[in-house]
C-alpha cells in the first residue's frame, strides 16, 4: 500500500453547484494529468441541497461534507482533510479556470508559502463581477487591508489561491464566513510568509441562474469588521491617544487662561475635555487588552505578555492610579473648601468651584480605569504562561510566570 502523500490537493468549495461542479472537477483532474503531478481533487460539499456531492464523486473527486454553512467553515474543513503537501483552493462555480493552474504550481514549487490570484492584474469577462464589487467593495477593502497590514497583496478576496499545507495549518483560521479570505492573508502577513501574486482571469459562473453566495453589504461589513478588530492600534490606540490629547487641551486652557475663559464657556469646555480624557484612556486600555488577546489567535508573537509581566504592569498601574486617586480626592476636598469660603454666590463662584471639581472627578475616574486595567492586562498576560494541571500534568511543559 502506497502511503506517500500526493504533491498537490486541488481543493474545490461547493454548495449547490450541480450545474458546474463536474466541469470544475474535470478541469482540475486534467491539470494534474497534463502536468504529471501526483495529486488529488478534493471537493468540500458545504451542505448542498442538490446532487453536487454525487456528481463530484462520479467525476472522480474525493468528497468531504461540512454541514456548517459558511465559506470559512468549508475552507477549514478542506485544509484539514487535504492529503497533499501543497493546496490550491478554488470555487465550484466555474468562475476560475481550474485547468490553468500552472502559475500557482510554479510559485509554490519555487518556495512561496502563499500564492494568491489578482483579478485586477488579470482580466474579468463581462458579467463576471458585479459593479459594486469590482469598482468599490473589493478595491476599498483590499486597499484598507494593505494600509493596516502592509503587504503586496492587491486583491484580498480572490477565491483562487494556493499555499503549502504545512504553512496554512499554522495560521489557526477561525472565521466561519467570507471574511476568512481576509483572515488568511492577514495572518500570513503577520507570520512573514513568502507571498506571491498571480494575474487571473475571472469569468461568469457556469450556471447563469445561480444565486451568488456573496452578499455584498453583509460580507463587506464582515471583512471590514475583521480588518479593524485585528488592528487594535488603528481601532483603539490611535483614536484613544487623539481623544486624550484633545481632552487635555480642552481641560487645561480654561485653567491656564482663566480671564479669557470666564463664564459658562470655561466650565463647558472643561466638561467636554473631561469626557474626551475618560474615553481616550479607556480606548488605550482596550488597545493593550486587544494586543494581548491577539496572541491567543496567533497575530502576535508573545512580546505583549512578556512585557506586561516583566515590567510588573499591575504594580505600576496601582501606583499611578493610586497617586491620581489621591490627587482627585485632594481636589474634591479643595472644591468643598472653596465652596465653603465663597458660599452660594454668583456665576464666578460656580465657575471657580467647577474648575476644581471637574478635573478632580476626571482624575478619579482615570485612576479607577488605570488600576482595574492593570488587573485585566495582567490576567490576560498570565493566561499565556499558566496551564491547567488537570489537563497537562507534565511539569516540564508548564510555563512559569516571571
Amino acid at each position: 500500500m502506497n502511503n506517500i502523500p500526493p504533491d498537490l490537493t486541488i481543493l474545490i468549495l461547493c454548495r449547490n453547484e450541480e450545474k458546474s461542479i463536474t466541469n470544475c472537477v474535470d478541469d482540475a483532474r486534467g491539470f494534474l494529468e497534463r502536468n504529471a503531478i501526483s495529486g488529488e481533487v478534493l471537493v468540500v460539499d458545504n451542505d448542498s441541497q442538490d446532487r453536487s456531492a454525487v456528481l463530484a464523486e462520479e467525476a472522480g473527486a474525493r468528497v468531504v461534507r461540512e454541514l456548517r454553512r459558511g465559506y470559512g467553515n468549508a475552507i477549514i474543513a478542506g485544509i484539514a482533510a487535504a492529503h497533499g503537501r501543497f493546496i490550491i483552493l478554488g470555487d465550484g462555480d466555474g468562475e476560475h479556470d481550474l485547468s490553468a493552474l500552472e502559475p500557482f504550481w510554479e510559485a509554490l514549487q519555487g518556495g512561496y508559502d502563499f500564492v494568491i490570484g489578482n483579478r485586477f492584474a488579470g482580466r474579468a469577462d463581462p458579467g463576471a463581477m458585479r459593479f459594486l464589487n469590482r469598482y468599490v467593495g473589493a478595491p476599498l477593502l483590499s486597499g484598507l487591508g494593505r494600509f493596516l497590514f502592509p503587504s503586496p497583496v492587491r486583491d484580498y478576496h480572490c477565491g483562487l489561491r494556493g499555499f503549502s499545507a504545512a504553512s496554512v495549518r499554522t495560521l489557526g483560521l477561525q472565521s466561519p464566513g467570507m471574511e476568512c479570505a481576509s483572515e488568511m492573508i492577514i495572518k500570513a502577513v503577520r507570520k512573514n510568509m513568502r507571498i506571491a501574486q498571480v494575474p487571473v482571469k475571472q469569468r461568469p459562473a457556469l450556471d447563469p441562474e445561480r444565486t451568488p453566495h456573496l452578499r455584498i453589504w453583509r460580507d463587506g461589513w464582515r471583512h471590514l469588521r475583521l480588518l479593524l478588530m485585528l488592528s487594535p492600534h488603528w481601532l483603539f490606540l490611535y483614536p484613544g491617544c487623539l481623544l486624550l490629547a484633545v481632552g487635555v487641551v480642552l481641560m487645561t486652557v480654561p485653567i491656564l487662561h482663566p480671564v479669557e475663559a470666564r463664564g459658562s464657556f470655561g466650565a463647558y469646555t472643561m466638561l467636554f475635555g473631561s469626557g474626551f480624557i475618560v474615553c481616550g484612556t479607556q480606548l488605550i486600555g482596550f488597545a493593550l487588552a486587544a494586543g494581548l488577546f491577539g496572541e491567543s489567535i496567533g497575530l502576535t508573537d508573545g512580546r505583549w505578555s512578556a512585557r506586561v509581566l516583566r515590567y510588573h504592569v499591575l504594580e505600576q498601574a496601582l501606583a499611578v492610579g493610586g497617586a491620581l486617586a489621591v490627587a482627585g480626592v485632594a481636589g474634591g476636598v479643595w472644591s468643598v473648601f472653596v465652596w465653603a469660603q465663597t458660599g452660594a454666590g454668583g456665576v464666578l463662584d460656580v465657575e471657580m468651584r467647577l474648575r476644581v471639581a471637574i478635573p478632580s472627578v476626571t482624575v478619579l475616574i482615570v485612576a479607577v480605569e488605570i488600576m482595574f486595567s492593570g488587573f485585566l492586562l495582567t490576567l490576560l498576560a498570565s493566561q499565556r504562561f499558566v496551564r491547567n494541571p488537570l489537563l497537562d500534568d507534565n511539569p516540564a511543559r508548564q510555563g512559569k510566570m516571571t
